[in-house]
């Protein structure tokens, strides 16, 4: 939806695929933590009406009490009504389909969907998700590496804050609570790790695979990956909302500019390909309790940087971990 709004006016003639009926698209955007930070908006140049509440903080908890606060500006959205807005900002086609094979032709590229339709088009925006039809027939590769998780709206309310708890029944993994505004709260978890039906309050939920690590390559002739067919959220943190709004965006640019190329170096700068975060990510799910506990220590006191700093040059061995952190806090959602 972010690059049809940004190739609104170009002159080009856009059609967006989306597999979801109108009632399934509203509900699985609906099942989401919806949390994206103020960074990212202005790096985007565009910031949606449709705001639920804000944010000043991340939290990060673990069982035996030990607590860190990161101070974190942001916005919770309705998924759902941004979609709807920038729907509506765009001059694009919109087919209700479900792309079943993806080829190369001599001017660009022709999709079947799993009716039989046909579409062909020039250039190609892979925003398909984990799962990724674009990514695999044209750029025959799947995710680095992903997590199954499910998130939960349940009845309650929660502070401006996205609180974050590591640890214990979370393992190398976490869980989250966010604000969702209306008296509802998001809750999500690896799963596995609860039964959603057993939490009190619970409305709804659903399931999603979250991919890691960005591909080499997201850019092959006129195609372009973004979002989570770029395998973009965020390792440590799990921000996907973001990085999709702005790779949108950046793939509009490069599409109206006629330089697809432009979208690869772009991203290969981006501290969204960063490989710091993978290499924590990995680093991270091997840590016991004790190692969590550890690693806060250098923050009883609370956050700043400077203590950030310091337990990175006293503590070597986690020092991409504590980097890492840092960065995805403030820069990965």
């Amino acid at each position: 939806m972010s690059a049809a709004m940004g190739l609104a006016g170009s002159g080009l003639s856009t059609i967006v695929i989306e597999r979801l009926s109108d009632s399934a698209h509203t509900r699985y955007h609906s099942i989401c933590g919806e949390a994206v930070s103020d960074r990212m908006l202005d790096l985007l140049g565009w910031r949606p009406s449709a705001v639920t509440t804000g944010v000043d903080s991340i939290a990060i908890s673990t069982p035996k009490g030990s607590r860190v606060e990161v101070p974190a500006a942001g916005v919770i959205v309705s998924r759902p009504a941004m979609l709807a807005e920038m729907r509506g900002l765009s001059d694009a086609e919109f087919v209700h389909g479900s792309v079943a094979s993806v080829e190369r032709t001599d001017g660009g590229f022709l999709l079947r969907l799993q009716d039989g339709r046909e579409v062909t088009c020039r250039y190609l925006v892979g925003a398909d998700g984990a799962h990724s039809a674009v990514r695999r027939c044209v750029f025959g590769t799947g995710p680095t590496d992903r997590i199954h998780v499910v998130n939960c709206i349940v009845s309650g309310d929660a502070p401006a804050k996205l609180e974050f708890y590591v640890g214990g029944i979370y393992g190398g993994s976490y869980g989250w609570r966010f604000p969702a505004g209306d008296g509802r709260v998001s809750v999500g978890f690896e799963t596995g790790v609860i039964r959603p039906r057993e939490i009190d309050g619970i409305i709804e939920y659903g399931a999603r695979d979250i991919p890691f690590g960005v591909p080499d390559r997201v850019v092959d002739g006129n195609c372009i990956l973004v979002g989570d067919a770029a395998c973009l959220p965020n390792p440590l943190c799990y921000g996907g909302i973001g990085a999709a709004l702005l790779s949108g965006a950046k793939a509009a640019e490069a599409v109206r500019n006629g330089k697809p190329e432009g979208y690869q170096k772009w991203l290969s700068r981006s501290l969204m390909s960063d490989r710091h975060f993978m290499k924590a990510h990995r680093a991270f799910r091997e840590w016991t309790d004790e190692e969590i506990e550890v690693a806060m220590r250098p923050f009883r006191k609370g956050y700043s940087t400077w203590r950030g700093i310091l337990a990175a040059i006293t503590h070597p061995s986690r020092f991409n971990v504590y980097l890492a952190t840092f960065l995805a806090l403030r820069y990965g959602w």
